[in-house]
């Protein structure tokens, strides 16, 4: 089996093909079969990331990823990242806020024989994001907003 360079991957998947974006590079490291279980498209392979990226660049344009950290193993990488963009389009229900923001999040990409990325499991807070926006209330106001019924 050839070593695989999981942190250039990385690299690849954050700094080339998000943040450029360089869609191209989907095709060169993403394998066919890619299809996390969190996303709910019927796409897989290298399409459903384009998808993916066309989505949040057309709510964030200019969206950018740095990485702050990353660890790598034979068949897998993990990053921690930092991303900031400007909300110039509308989605996830809400309309552009024009405002700029930043999030932070860690991604888990898991590798095939290959050195092509076959899942991922990433995390940011949706929430936080939403907040600086200013489309969702603060957190210590949300007691306001439930009926008292959620814990039944």
């Amino acid at each position: 089996m050839k070593q695989i360079d999981t942190e250039e991957i990385a690299k690849l998947w954050f700094e080339n093909m998000w943040s450029i974006p360089d869609l191209t590079i989907a095709d060169k490291i993403v394998d066919p079969n890619y299809n996390p279980s969190w996303i709910y498209i019927d796409k897989k392979g290298p399409a459903q990331v384009k998808h993916e990226i066309n989505y949040f660049r057309t709510i964030f344009p200019d969206l950018h990823y740095e990485i702050v950290e990353m660890r790598g193993e034979k068949d897998k990488v993990w990053i921690r990242y930092n991303a900031r963009g400007t909300h110039l389009g509308d989605g996830w229900g809400f309309k552009a806020t024009n405002k700029t923001v930043e999030f932070e999040g860690a991604t888990i990409l898991y590798l095939n024989p290959e050195g092509k990325v076959i899942d991922q499991w990433g995390a940011f807070c949706f929430y936080d994001l939403f907040y600086e926006l200013g489309v969702v209330p603060p957190f210590w106001e949300l007691h306001k907003y439930l009926d008292g019924n959620f814990h039944e």
